[in-house]
């Protein structure tokens, strides 16, 4: 499984075009055994704050975001920025099932990883500016640094909920 971080989004889209990239290679072994890279990844341990523990019980996925003392602007486009990140992990999730579907033929499995590519190629863009729509909001509404920080991890992966 891929985690990605979205605090710089030129560094997203980079990393997401070099995954793409790296997933048209048909001719790779997809029963390959995993690098120590990606077992590192694996075996890598999520703490969650106490909001985000109490979001997973109630089953509100934002209310770590709604308990935060930030501006209700910003809580909806942290709101918007998890959504797109979310989505974009499912359609990742999505071009892995379908990598490894050997019941369809090489051109229907072509065929639904280049739509499933470019589905998130637009979210990936509609991340980016949605977190330059972030950082214009944070610095027209001078948000102390430590708020800033707040924002920032409010949208990381470790606070993503599936």
């Amino acid at each position: 499984m891929m985690s990605l971080s979205f605090r710089n989004p030129a560094e997203a889209a980079t990393l997401l075009q070099q995954t793409l990239a790296k997933n048209q290679q048909s001719t790779e072994d997809i029963t390959a055994p995993p690098t120590a890279a990606e077992q590192m990844r694996q075996s890598v341990e999520v703490l969650l704050s106490p909001e985000a523990q109490k979001a997973a019980k109630t089953g509100d996925k934002n209310a770590d975001i709604d308990a935060s003392h930030l501006p209700d602007r910003i809580k909806d486009q942290l709101k918007m920025i998890r959504s797109i990140q979310e989505r974009i992990a499912k359609r990742m999730q999505d071009m892995q099932a379908f990598m490894s579907d050997r019941s369809l033929s090489p051109r229907v499995r072509e065929g639904k990883m280049r739509q499933l590519q470019m589905e998130i190629m637009a979210m990936t863009n509609s991340l980016i500016q949605a977190t330059n729509e972030l950082n214009q909001a944070m610095q027209q509404m001078k948000l102390s640094l430590a708020d800033r920080a707040l924002a920032g991890t409010l949208v990381s992966p470790q606070n993503l909920q599936s």
